[in-house]
């Protein structure tokens, strides 16, 4: 990453921007290094030009048990952020990501001990609502304004039943439309629950909306009616967490 001389660039001015800052404002805290405790950090203490970085840990779960097995399948995922870099350079990560998978998809590969070539198809990306917000470019949030993915329903409607009421779907051409405004505006305004364009917008290949053709298909096959599984959404207890954003009616 760092032997990009771009992204080095970016990374230099950004560091001295904030020392700047932070000589002009000493009274205020614009990152870690201005902290009381900064000043006792072992290396930060005797070399407080250093670029630090910072480490995440979570548990995604490979499948979705329900009960006491809810934990067996799990892997912990480690990540880390060079924190000294400014936000706009998270998209070229991106960018390397989205090429690699495309590359994978085109070219595929070949394994030479068994003499065969592997190709790939990208099918699905999974996630929370909120990390599907955001990698899509969606507002960041569920508790306000047109916080859905798939159709354009307000907040202030979600617990309305589908039956009493309508929303226009979300469409490609319409969220296209979206994005270029949010674009040519150039400012955090949200429009339309669009925030910005998704990393991901170069990807080849479609994500499936799986649950709601699973949802069609069991309602076709009168396995469960949309009225049963309103009514199983309806009485699911939320956790404390989840309360405030709890799903809209079937």
């Amino acid at each position: 990453m760092l032997s990009n001389p771009y992204v080095l660039d970016i990374l230099i001015k950004n560091f001295n921007q904030i020392i700047n800052q932070n000589a002009h404002d000493t009274d205020l805290m614009f990152d870690y290094r201005h902290a009381s405790q900064a000043k006792l950090h072992p290396v930060l203490k005797n070399k407080p030009d250093s670029l630090w970085f910072q480490l995440y840990v979570d548990e995604i779960g490979l499948t979705n048990p329900i009960g006491v097995k809810k934990d067996t399948q799990k892997v912990t995922m480690l990540y880390f952020q060079l924190a000294d870099l400014p936000d706009t350079v998270n998209s070229m990560f991106f960018e390397s990501i989205v090429q690699d998978l495309n590359t994978l998809q085109t070219s595929g590969i070949f394994i030479p001990a068994l003499r065969t070539q592997l190709n790939f198809a990208f099918t699905v990306l999974a996630g929370d609502n909120l990390g599907s917000n955001d990698i899509g470019g969606f507002q960041k949030n569920l508790n306000n304004g047109q916080f859905c993915r798939y159709c354009h329903i307000n907040y202030d409607q979600r617990l309305i039943p589908l039956s009493q009421i309508s929303h226009p779907h979300r469409t490609i051409d319409r969220h296209d439309n979206l994005v270029q405004q949010v674009i040519n505006l150039n400012t955090d305004f949200i429009l339309q629950g669009v925030l910005d364009v998704s990393p991901f917008s170069k990807l080849i290949g479609v994500c499936s909306q799986i649950l709601l053709a699973m949802i069609k298909e069991a309602s076709t096959k009168r396995i469960l009616s949309y009225g049963e599984i309103e009514e199983r959404l309806m009485s699911f207890k939320y956790g404390l967490n989840d309360k405030p954003n709890k799903g809209p009616a079937v």
